[in-house]
C-alpha cells in the first residue's frame, strides 16, 4: 500500500533499480506496472521521495471495487497507476475534483432520467430527506458519489426495482448537498459581512443545521437608530454629571433614578427594575470611558449566534456564553419613524402576520416615534417572542437625550445557560402594570427585573379584538403560553 506524509501527499515505496516486469491479467495492472517501472527508473537517495497526485483521471468498479487511475504530479501519463480508493483518502480535494466532472449536470440529467426522478425538485422536498438530528445526521456525501458513480458504471435495469429504489434515493440526497454546499456558501458569507459591520468587538455566528433557507432577502445590518426624513436624532446633550467618578454617593451623578438607586451594580448589571428609566453618562460629563454609568453605550459583549429554529419559528438567537441575570445583551435598532408612517407599515405588517415596529411610548402614551426592525436592523432583529421570556426591555438615553428617543436596550431577566435561545415578550405591555418593592433609603436590594410598570412596548392590534381568525398562533412553547402571538 501506499504511504502518506503528514500533509496527506503519497510517498511512493522504493523499487530496486533491477526490477523485472511482472506479468498482469488485466490491461489496468499492466499500466500499473509500467508506471512503477518509468518511476524506478530514477536514481533515489536512501529514502523514499515524495509523489503528489496531480489529478484523478479514470474509475473503475470490478469485483466490487472502486479504484482510480492517477496522474502522478511530475510524470508522465506512462506513469499513471490505478490505486483503491482508500489509498486516496488523504487527498480529497483531487477526489472532489474528479467527482464534479463526472458527475457533471449532463451526467446527473442522464440519471435523473434513469430513475426516473426530477432534476428540478424543490427545496421543500429535499428537506424532507432530512433526518430529525438536521444535517449533522445527515448521510456522508462521499459515500453517495460512490454509489451514483457506480449507477453510472452500471446502470440498472428497469426490472432492479430495488437498485432503482436505492438509487434514486441517493441521487435525491445528492442533490440535497448540493443545495446544502450552495447554502452553506452564502451563509458564511452574511456571516463575515454583518461581523464586517458590526460595530461590536464579539463575533456573531449564523447557522442553518435545520433546512436550506438562505440569508433574508432585503434586510440590511445596521448598529444604530435610523432616522426617515424629516426626523432628527440629536447627538449633543446639553447637561452632564460633574462627578469625576460616578458611584452611588454621587447625589446628582446620572446614574441615579427618581428612587435614589445607582441603575448599574459595580459588575454592569441592571440594578432596577424593568419600566425604569435609564440615563447614562455622556459626552457632556466629566467622567471617562471606565464609569459605571456607561455599560450600553458600550455596545454587546455577549457572544451570540443567529441559528434556524427546529419549532417553526424561523430564525432565532442563541448565547454563545452564560450570562448572568442583569446583564446588558443588545440593542434593539431600525429605522426611526413617525406614529402615522408607523400606522401605514403596520397595516401592511398585520396582513403578514408579523410586526417588528416598537413604539417609543416611554414618555407619552400618545408616542410620536416608532423603531422599524423590518427592513433595517441588527441582532435583536431575530430574536424570538416567548409568553416566558429571558429578556427585558428598558429605555436608555445617553447622548440623545429628546425624551421620545430613547435607545431600546435588552438586559437578561434571569440567568441564561450556554446555547440556550434569548427571547423577550412581543406582548409585554398588555400584562397589567406593576409591583413596585418599599424599601429602605440607600438599600439596594434586588427587586424583580421582570415587574414593568411601563406599558406596551411593540405595536400590536388590540388584545380584545374577538378576531382570531387571522391572528399568528405563538409557537414558544411555555407553561404559560397566551396561544397567539399578538
Amino acid at each position: 500500500p501506499l504511504q502518506f506524509d503528514v500533509n496527506g501527499d503519497v510517498i511512493m515505496p522504493e523499487a530496486e533499480k533491477s526490477a523485472s516486469k511482472r506479468k498482469r491479467e488485466e490491461d489496468e495492472d499492466e499500466i500499473a506496472e509500467r508506471g512503477r517501472e518509468n518511476l524506478s527508473k530514477s536514481s533515489r537517495s536512501v529514502y523514499a521521495n515524495e509523489y503528489i497526485v496531480e489529478k484523478v483521471v479514470a474509475h473503475q468498479l470490478r469485483h466490487g471495487e472502486h479504484k482510480f487511475l492517477v496522474k502522478w504530479k511530475g510524470w508522465s501519463e506512462d506513469c499513471n497507476t490505478w490505486e483503491p480508493a482508500h489509498h486516496l483518502e488523504h487527498c480529497p480535494a483531487r477526489l472532489d475534483e474528479f467527482f464534479n466532472e463526472v458527475l457533471n449536470q449532463q451526467a446527473l440529467e442522464e440519471l435523473c432520467k434513469t430513475l426516473m426522478v426530477s432534476s428540478d425538485v424543490s427545496n421543500k422536498s429535499l428537506e424532507t430527506l432530512l433526518p430529525p438530528q438536521g444535517f449533522s445526521a445527515l448521510r456522508n456525501k462521499r459515500s453517495i458519489q460512490f454509489e451514483l458513480i457506480s449507477l453510472i458504471s452500471i446502470p440498472p435495469s428497469a426490472t432492479h426495482t430495488k437498485k432503482l429504489k436505492k438509487g434514486k434515493e441517493a441521487l435525491l440526497l445528492y442533490f440535497l448537498h448540493l443545495r446544502r454546499d450552495a447554502q452553506s456558501i452564502k451563509l458564511n458569507e452574511w456571516e463575515e459581512n454583518i461581523n464586517r459591520i458590526a460595530s461590536e468587538s464579539v463575533i456573531l455566528k449564523v447557522e442553518n443545521n435545520v433546512d436550506l433557507e438562505e440569508p433574508p432577502l432585503g434586510f440590511t445590518y445596521i448598529n444604530e437608530y435610523i432616522p426617515m426624513e424629516g426626523i432628527v436624532i440629536p447627538d449633543d446633550p446639553p447637561i452632564g454629571c460633574e462627578c469625576e467618578a460616578c458611584n452611588p454617593k454621587d447625589k446628582n451623578c446620572c446614574g441615579k433614578n427618581y428612587s435614589l438607586r445607582f441603575v448599574y451594580r459595580n459588575n454592569d448589571k441592571i440594578n432596577v427594575p424593568q419600566g425604569t428609566p435609564i440615563y447614562e453618562c455622556n459626552k457632556a460629563c466629566k467622567c471617562d470611558s471606565r464609569c459605571r454609568n456607561r455599560v450600553v453605550q458600550k455596545g454587546r459583549n455577549v457572544p451570540l449566534c443567529i441559528f434556524r429554529t427546529s419549532n417553526g419559528c424561523g430564525w432565532g438567537v442563541k448565547t454563545l456564553k452564560k450570562i448572568f441575570a442583569g446583564e446588558f445583551v443588545c440593542e434593539y435598532v431600525g429605522e426611526v419613524i413617525t406614529h402615522e408612517e408607523a400606522e401605514r407599515r403596520g397595516s401592511i405588517y398585520d396582513q403578514e402576520g408579523r410586526t417588528y415596529l416598537f413604539d417609543l411610548d416611554f414618555n407619552v402614551s400618545e408616542n410620536p416615534y416608532t423603531v422599524d426592525a423590518a427592513t433595517h436592523g441588527n441582532v435583536s432583529h431575530f430574536i424570538n417572542h416567548s409568553c416566558e421570556p429571558n429578556l427585558g426591555v428598558w429605555a436608555v438615553w445617553v447622548n440623545c437625550l429628546d425624551p421620545n428617543i430613547p435607545k431600546l436596550a435588552l438586559f437578561a431577566t434571569r440567568e441564561i445557560q450556554k446555547g440556550e435561545e434569548i427571547t423577550f415578550d412581543y406582548m409585554s405591555g398588555h400584562k397589567s402594570a406593576s409591583s413596585k418593592k418599599k424599601k429602605k433609603d440607600g438599600d439596594d436590594q434586588e427587586e424583580s427585573l421582570s415587574s414593568s410598570p411601563g406599558r406596551a412596548r411593540l405595536e400590536l392590534p388590540d388584545e380584545n379584538d374577538g378576531e382570531k381568525k387571522n391572528r399568528p398562533l405563538c409557537k414558544c412553547g411555555a407553561n404559560s403560553c397566551r396561544r397567539y402571538l399578538f
